[in-house]
């Protein structure tokens, strides 16, 4: 029975690491996904928007934290009731969002407290692998099913006081299958090796204390919780360790931007779906369009498309671009996405939020923007901002670089900083850099803005 509960506290605490470290890796992804969860029309707690980031933090280190004591055999009965909760908690919430309707009527309440009825805001990707592994609602609620029989003996078998803090031959068995696990799954679904030195560090650690204090575990778990600490700060003010997104170095943004047609792959199928209201009976049907092209039933000017109610559903997958929907226009209302993306050489230094945006570095940021500028290489700032607070921004901080306008969601997922510099060369990205982390321009210029 010690060899199997040891197998469960293995795969569990060796995914649950994984599951943690790559959320670490981008917690500004994962903060950004917990607001589209608390959204009026979602689970409803837009209370809690404005500290999504702490929020996500805590769940992420969490996470990894009870993967870690897991593996070590820590406080078993509490370690072995968080596992349980939270394999419960993501379940429920997984299911929930499967089966959103995005045609029910609900009702909700505003953040000034007023009611009103209107359609729920369905989550589309549960968030649970960040960038790196996309799951549909479904796919994860079905992980966590098959999580559940690991969980469950270990749950069990703990509060029975039958698992017991790890000794050093434990220790050493435990810790080496897992890290040989996430060795195996860094190398087949992540091309990232990270998560593996982070295991054996953070056990490291643990063990360590843990002979050094003669198993005083809450010493191990402040140990434990520095190394994750220190992960965190570093991906948070920087930038993510291994970038996912279609935007990352290296990437070419126009092939990115290919449809399945032009690269001679199969798209995926989608089918709409229509709710029909009869204008004199009031009768309500529902139906998908191959249904409504067979019935006919346009031909009967009695029945009405309710638009609000017309939604489009993926029925058949295939390939979809990476980046769909990138635009750039100036503030006078031109696109001049084909320009940018034509540019042999071009900065762009996001800042999706200019209210937002940290200031500290601007000043060296403007002198990096006028030594570009000088050398031929086009500098632009770009935000969501309109013309006028562009202008006014530009002129309180003494900004010579005009700005371009792009939408909210892309500009967040370019870059996980605001502000954040981008240097491209014919639309391939060559390197990005935090705003705190911006070179001067002749150290850049030495390397060939390289990475």
């Amino acid at each position: 029975m010690k060899v199997v509960i040891s197998i469960c506290r293995i795969i569990v605490g060796a995914l649950f690491i994984v599951s943690g470290l790559i959320k670490v890796n981008d917690v500004v992804g994962f903060a950004y996904k917990l607001e589209e969860y608390f959204s009026v029309k979602a689970l409803g707690f837009p209370e809690l928007l404005p500290y999504t980031v702490p929020i996500a933090m805590f769940i992420v280190i969490g996470e990894v934290l009870v993967g870690v004591a897991t593996l070590l055999g820590a406080w078993p009965k509490l370690t072995s009731s968080l596992l349980l909760f939270m394999t419960l908690f993501f379940a429920w919430l997984t299911y929930y969002t499967a089966t959103c309707d995005p045609l029910q009527q609900m009702t909700f309440t505003a953040v000034d407290g007023t009611t009103f009825t209107d359609t729920p805001e369905c989550v589309t990707s549960c968030g649970c692998f960040g960038d790196a592994i996309k799951l549909t609602p479904w796919e994860s609620f079905y992980k966590d099913i098959f999580l559940l029989p690991f969980v469950l003996p270990f749950f069990i078998f703990a509060w029975m006081g039958k698992v017991k803090l790890n000794d050093w031959k434990d220790d050493a068995v435990i810790v080496t299958i897992a890290a040989l696990i996430v060795l195996g799954f860094s190398y087949k679904m992540l091309d990232w090796y990270f998560p593996v030195l982070f295991v054996l560090v953070a056990s490291a650690v643990g063990i360590g204390i843990k002979q050094a204090t003669k198993g005083k575990q809450w010493l191990m778990a402040i140990g434990v919780l520095l190394v994750c600490s220190l992960t965190q700060y570093w991906t948070y003010v920087h930038l993510p360790l291994k970038d996912y997104r279609p935007y990352s170095i290296g990437s070419d943004i126009r092939e990115n931007m290919k449809t399945a047609e032009e690269l001679g792959l199969e798209p995926p199928v989608y089918m709409t779906y229509y709710t029909l209201k009869h204008s004199a009976s009031g009768e309500i049907k529902k139906m998908d369009s191959q249904a409504y092209l067979n019935e006919q039933i346009w031909k009967d000017s009695l029945w009405k498309i309710q638009p609000e109610f017309t939604f489009s559903k993926k029925i058949k997958d295939g390939y979809e671009p990476k980046i769909l929907d990138l635009s750039a226009m100036d503030m006078e209302g031109n696109d001049v996405l084909d320009s940018i993306l034509d540019a042999p050489s071009i900065f762009l230094l996001v800042m999706w939020n200019l209210e937002e945006a940290k200031t500290t570095d601007l000043s060296n940021l403007t002198a990096f923007a006028l030594k570009a500028e000088a050398d031929g290489k086009q500098f632009f700032g770009f935000t969501t901002a309109g013309y006028d607070e562009c202008e006014n921004y530009r002129h309180e901080h003494q900004l010579a670089f005009p700005f371009l306008q792009g939408d909210e969601k892309v500009l967040k997922t370019m870059i996980r900083a605001n502000p954040g510099l981008i240097y491209m060369e014919k639309g391939k990205v060559i390197n990005m850099w935090a705003g705190c982390d911006v070179p001067s321009y002749d150290d850049a210029k030495s390397k060939a803005f390289k990475h």
